[in-house]
């Protein structure tokens, strides 16, 4: 890549710091329910993504029914289910653990990948998986003075991670269909948005709202957090997979954990004890050595 192309390494980095951010976004909101708030960020996020359907589509054309199961698979996993295990999670979790957790993305894409689309795992490869998963074990593990924390909210931020996980190897499938990243990615979040808001009215109560803090700042982190970092990030992270590939681009994943225990430590006084630097280490060399190698596995980050 030239000189020329260089921004889209700022445009990288401001979206793996933007996600980082959102971690804690995400924990600061999880006096909602876990389901309403995921629902109200996916609705920001598609609204933010419906002009792109407008400005990129110059000639009409039909989706498939292929198409739009694969849109169907890609909102309900790695959008609907994701947000609500993410927003449910961080309410029992750390926003520092729960961001290595999400940082195994790649090296989960990297095994599951392995496992149902025959791709090889090499020694590298399972050094790194190892080692990614050590780094958690870690973190989480330091929350009870070395005593295991692996709780009810890390199991849930695992389950969000394997989500988005499942939803990337849907996203590998739909675009040997035809069917462009932008087009997939507006419309797979309406799809997520329509599932979260029908949930929301079956489960909770019209009066809703009136229960909450929904003070002027908090309106901002929701908008914040749906708009900017589900929406405009996702856009940015796979306009980087086109410009400079999967493999290159999940690199940058490596500054998400770093983002979010500064961000953490920072704005809402989590701790980020020696044992948090160690955990970082390790999960970011076990992504380096898992991720970096492969030329093949197209990796879907969590927002």
């Amino acid at each position: 890549m030239g000189k020329k192309d260089s921004y889209i390494y700022v445009i990288l980095i401001s979206v793996v710091c933007i996600w980082g951010l959102n971690v804690v976004m995400v924990k600061y909101l999880s006096f909602f329910p876990p389901v309403l708030i995921a629902a109200i960020r996916m609705l920001i996020a598609a609204i933010v993504l419906t002009p792109i359907l407008f400005i990129k589509k110059r000639e009409k054309r039909k989706l498939s029914v292929k198409q739009w199961l694969f849109i169907l698979a890609i909102g309900s996993s790695s959008i609907a289910l994701h947000q609500i295990l993410l927003a449910w999670g961080l309410q029992h979790s750390t926003a520092g653990s729960s961001s290595l957790i999400l940082a195994l993305n790649p090296l989960a894409t990297t095994l599951l990948a392995a496992m149902f689309l025959s791709e090889k795992l090499t020694i590298r490869k399972s050094m790194g998986i190892l080692l990614g998963f050590a780094g958690v074990i870690i973190a989480v593990t330091s929350k009870g003075n070395g005593q295991l924390a692996f709780g009810l909210g890390e199991i849930i931020i695992f389950g969000s991670m394997l989500m988005y996980v499942a939803g990337g190897l849907f996203v590998r499938k739909a675009k040997s269909t035809g069917l462009p990243v932008w087009e997939l990615t507006a419309y797979s979040q309406w799809i997520g948005a329509l599932i979260l808001g029908v949930l929301t009215i079956g489960m909770y109560p019209t009066n809703i709202f009136q229960q909450l803090d929904t003070s002027v700042f908090t309106w901002f982190v929701i908008l914040c957090s749906g708009g900017i970092s589900s929406g405009l990030g996702s856009l940015g992270w796979n306009y980087g997979i086109q410009k400079i590939g999967a493999s290159q681009t999940s690199i940058f994943l490596n500054g998400m954990p770093i983002a979010s225990l500064l961000f953490a430590a920072w704005l809402i006084d989590e701790p980020l004890t020696y044992l948090a630097i160690v955990a970082l280490v390790c999960t970011i060399a076990g992504v380096y050595l898992g991720a970096t190698k492969s030329r093949t596995v197209k990796v879907s980050v969590p927002n």
